[in-house]
């Protein structure tokens, strides 16, 4: 038997789709159960601080994960989530709006944390946001179950943390730069961390990888930011070239309390004074930039 995700009668949810209890209309008549759609789960509902909009993170309990304003569930809007791969049963599109709209009703609104690393929150607890919230003893589970952090890093752990061991012991021990290296990127959360201790009074740390061309220094940054998120260059990994405009560097940068990034081939960048953009973010002074 199908446990429920979601009742409230006449609608039930499982993880077959969404039903609704249609009841005998005579005494000849029997109980009918029609099918909705597919699931569809409203996991949290949150307000935008940017926007102050209700949003939603709507998902099919498996691998289908959209945000999404709170008016999408308005029959008239409902369809466009076809095209994300739900389906919906449209002769009964007011019935499943309804439905959801009594599931959003239902949850607690979750305050919305936006940023990597470690995050102050509104009481006396701690965020710390990485491949999913991490949170200090003074934020009790209740508190934990009502937020979500929101992050525009790619930080899902890939493989295991005893092949990277294995990795580390065979070919970066005893190499006193790679293990440097490793160390620089470690210190990135533990120095954001002191921080909001005030036993620093900076944010984070700079360091610069000089050689000749071919000498490892991709590698070694790879390998140090290997260790909180995805190494490999893209648009939204922790590995980044120069090549870009300062405000795209800038946005890349922003929200980020403690997770190291690495910015490759300082030659590569197009607009000048590359020297200030360096200090201005080693002294802090772009709100919300480590």
């Amino acid at each position: 038997m199908t446990n429920n995700i979601f009742k409230q009668y006449p609608y039930f949810l499982n993880s077959n789709g969404f039903y609704e209890v249609i009841p005998p209309k005579s005494n000849n008549d029997v109980e009918k159960i029609i099918q909705l759609s597919s699931p569809i789960i409203i996991e949290n509902k949150f307000l935008d601080p940017s926007t102050g909009v209700e949003k939603l993170i709507i998902t099919d309990g498996k691998n289908i994960e959209r945000i999404e304003a709170s008016d999408i569930l308005t029959s008239f809007k409902l369809p466009g989530l076809i095209k994300y791969g739900f389906n919906i049963n449209e002769r009964y599109i007011k019935s499943l709006s309804y439905a959801l709209q009594s599931m959003r009703q239902s949850l607690p609104l979750s305050k919305l944390y936006t940023g990597v690393g470690v995050l102050q929150s509104d009481d006396e607890g701690m965020v710390i946001s990485l491949d999913k919230p991490y949170f200090s003893k003074e934020i009790e589970q209740s508190q934990a179950n009502e937020i979500i952090c929101e992050t525009h890093y790619d930080l899902q752990p890939k493989g295991t943390f005893k092949g990277w061991w294995k990795m580390y012991l065979k070919q970066v021990k005893g190499n006193l730069l790679l293990e440097l290296a490793v160390v620089f990127a470690a210190s990135s959360l533990v120095t954001a961390f002191l921080k909001t201790r005030h036993e620093v009074e900076f944010a984070g740390t700079i360091f610069s990888f000089m050689g000749n061309s071919s000498t490892g220094k991709s590698t070694a940054a790879a390998l140090a930011v290997s260790i909180a998120g995805n190494p490999t260059k893209g648009s939204n990994t922790l590995f980044r070239s120069w090549n870009g405009t300062r405000n795209a560097l800038e946005g890349y940068l922003s929200s980020n309390f403690g997770v190291p990034i690495v910015l490759d081939e300082l030659s590569a960048a197009t607009f000048k004074d590359t020297t200030g953009f360096v200090y201005r973010l080693g002294r802090g002074t772009r709100p919300t930039t480590l």
